[in-house]
Protein backbone atom coordinates (compact mmCIF):
# COMPACT_ATOMS: atom_id res chain seq x y z
CA UNK A 1 0.00 0.00 0.00
CA UNK A 2 1.41 3.47 -1.15
CA UNK A 3 0.82 6.86 0.26
CA UNK A 4 1.41 9.88 -0.65
CA UNK A 5 4.33 11.27 1.68
CA UNK A 6 4.85 14.71 -0.32
CA UNK A 7 3.20 17.63 1.53
CA UNK A 8 2.61 21.10 0.58
CA UNK A 9 2.75 24.16 3.12
CA UNK A 10 0.84 27.30 1.17
CA UNK A 11 2.09 29.80 3.91
CA UNK A 12 -0.51 32.48 5.13
CA UNK A 13 -1.28 35.58 3.18
CA UNK A 14 -0.31 38.90 4.45
CA UNK A 15 -2.91 41.73 3.91
CA UNK A 16 -1.91 43.09 1.09
CA UNK A 17 -2.24 39.83 -0.53
CA UNK A 18 -5.56 39.55 0.44
CA UNK A 19 -5.88 43.60 -1.02
CA UNK A 20 -4.50 42.15 -4.38
CA UNK A 21 -6.93 39.01 -4.80
CA UNK A 22 -9.60 40.87 -4.03
CA UNK A 23 -8.70 44.16 -6.34
CA UNK A 24 -8.44 41.76 -8.99
CA UNK A 25 -11.53 39.60 -8.68
CA UNK A 26 -13.55 43.22 -8.26
CA UNK A 27 -11.57 44.31 -11.30
CA UNK A 28 -12.67 41.39 -13.57
CA UNK A 29 -16.34 41.79 -12.14
CA UNK A 30 -16.37 45.55 -13.08
CA UNK A 31 -16.31 46.98 -10.12
CA UNK A 32 -14.81 50.32 -8.76
CA UNK A 33 -13.00 49.96 -5.54
CA UNK A 34 -12.18 52.81 -3.42
CA UNK A 35 -8.40 53.44 -1.80
CA UNK A 36 -10.57 53.68 1.52
CA UNK A 37 -12.32 50.49 1.26
CA UNK A 38 -9.15 48.40 0.06
CA UNK A 39 -7.71 49.90 3.90
CA UNK A 40 -10.56 48.55 5.23
CA UNK A 41 -10.18 45.11 3.49
CA UNK A 42 -6.61 44.76 4.58
CA UNK A 43 -7.95 45.46 8.11
CA UNK A 44 -10.37 42.98 8.35
CA UNK A 45 -8.14 40.21 7.08
CA UNK A 46 -5.33 41.27 9.75
CA UNK A 47 -7.82 39.94 12.28
CA UNK A 48 -8.98 37.28 10.38
CA UNK A 49 -5.61 35.84 9.50
CA UNK A 50 -5.54 35.10 13.24
CA UNK A 51 -8.24 33.15 13.57
CA UNK A 52 -8.38 29.21 13.11
CA UNK A 53 -9.27 28.20 9.79
CA UNK A 54 -8.19 31.00 7.97
CA UNK A 55 -7.89 29.58 4.05
CA UNK A 56 -6.22 32.87 2.39
CA UNK A 57 -8.00 32.54 -1.16
CA UNK A 58 -10.87 30.96 -0.19
CA UNK A 59 -11.50 34.00 2.53
CA UNK A 60 -10.88 36.57 0.45
CA UNK A 61 -13.36 35.02 -2.05
CA UNK A 62 -15.91 34.36 0.90
CA UNK A 63 -15.38 38.40 1.74
CA UNK A 64 -16.11 39.18 -1.86
CA UNK A 65 -19.16 36.96 -1.83
CA UNK A 66 -20.68 38.79 1.13
CA UNK A 67 -19.83 42.43 0.16
CA UNK A 68 -21.37 41.11 -3.42
CA UNK A 69 -24.67 40.52 -1.07
CA UNK A 70 -24.90 43.09 1.15
CA UNK A 71 -24.33 45.61 -2.19
CA UNK A 72 -27.03 44.38 -4.01
CA UNK A 73 -29.58 44.56 -0.50
CA UNK A 74 -28.51 48.21 -1.00
CA UNK A 75 -29.08 48.68 -4.20
CA UNK A 76 -32.07 47.09 -5.06
CA UNK A 77 -33.98 50.00 -4.54
CA UNK A 78 -31.67 52.64 -5.17
CA UNK A 79 -29.47 51.45 -8.53
CA UNK A 80 -25.72 52.98 -8.60
CA UNK A 81 -24.52 54.18 -12.24
CA UNK A 82 -20.84 52.01 -11.16
CA UNK A 83 -20.71 49.11 -9.21
CA UNK A 84 -18.70 50.21 -6.04
CA UNK A 85 -18.55 47.94 -2.76
CA UNK A 86 -18.33 50.50 0.40
CA UNK A 87 -16.74 50.41 3.57
CA UNK A 88 -19.81 49.47 5.00
CA UNK A 89 -20.27 46.27 2.69
CA UNK A 90 -16.54 44.86 3.64
CA UNK A 91 -16.93 46.00 7.19
CA UNK A 92 -20.27 43.42 7.15
CA UNK A 93 -19.00 41.76 5.58
CA UNK A 94 -15.94 40.90 7.77
CA UNK A 95 -17.47 41.02 11.23
CA UNK A 96 -20.51 38.12 9.51
CA UNK A 97 -17.54 35.86 9.09
CA UNK A 98 -15.43 36.58 12.27
CA UNK A 99 -18.71 35.86 13.79
CA UNK A 100 -19.20 32.45 12.34
CA UNK A 101 -15.69 31.53 13.19
CA UNK A 102 -15.42 32.49 17.05
CA UNK A 103 -19.37 32.76 17.88
CA UNK A 104 -21.44 35.71 18.34
CA UNK A 105 -19.85 39.24 19.43
CA UNK A 106 -21.32 40.33 22.56
CA UNK A 107 -22.57 43.71 23.43
CA UNK A 108 -20.71 43.83 26.64
CA UNK A 109 -18.62 47.10 28.16
CA UNK A 110 -15.08 47.00 27.01
CA UNK A 111 -14.27 49.03 30.36
CA UNK A 112 -15.32 46.01 32.61
CA UNK A 113 -12.87 43.61 33.68
CA UNK A 114 -14.80 40.57 33.06
CA UNK A 115 -12.26 38.24 35.41
CA UNK A 116 -13.54 40.91 38.54
CA UNK A 117 -16.07 38.27 39.41
CA UNK A 118 -12.91 36.08 40.70
CA UNK A 119 -11.17 38.68 42.37
CA UNK A 120 -13.14 36.95 45.63
CA UNK A 121 -11.23 33.88 45.00
CA UNK A 122 -9.23 32.09 47.11
CA UNK A 123 -5.47 32.57 46.57
CA UNK A 124 -6.74 34.01 43.70
CA UNK A 125 -3.59 37.02 43.94
CA UNK A 126 -0.85 33.54 43.82
CA UNK A 127 -2.73 32.45 40.67
CA UNK A 128 -3.03 36.03 39.24
CA UNK A 129 1.05 36.54 39.86
CA UNK A 130 1.81 32.98 38.50
CA UNK A 131 0.13 34.05 34.83
CA UNK A 132 1.71 37.57 35.04
CA UNK A 133 5.39 35.46 35.55
CA UNK A 134 4.26 33.46 32.90
CA UNK A 135 3.68 36.13 30.56
CA UNK A 136 6.57 38.52 31.21
CA UNK A 137 8.44 35.05 30.75
CA UNK A 138 7.27 34.50 27.06
CA UNK A 139 7.15 38.02 26.23
CA UNK A 140 11.38 38.68 27.21
CA UNK A 141 11.79 34.82 25.55
CA UNK A 142 10.10 35.91 22.49
CA UNK A 143 12.06 39.66 22.50
CA UNK A 144 14.98 37.64 22.87
CA UNK A 145 14.82 35.31 20.10
CA UNK A 146 14.64 32.15 22.27
CA UNK A 147 11.98 29.32 22.27
CA UNK A 148 8.96 31.02 23.69
CA UNK A 149 7.50 28.73 26.49
CA UNK A 150 3.78 26.98 25.65
CA UNK A 151 1.45 28.95 27.18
Amino acid sequence: EKRLLIFFEFPDWVPQDCESFFASIASKEGFEIDRDVLDVLQEGCSRLIQLKGWANGRDVTKIWSESKSLRAQRVYDHPEVAKKITVDDINTAVNNITQSRIGKLSDCDPNIDPLALLDGLFRIDDIKAKLQMLQRTWVVSKREGDCTPDL
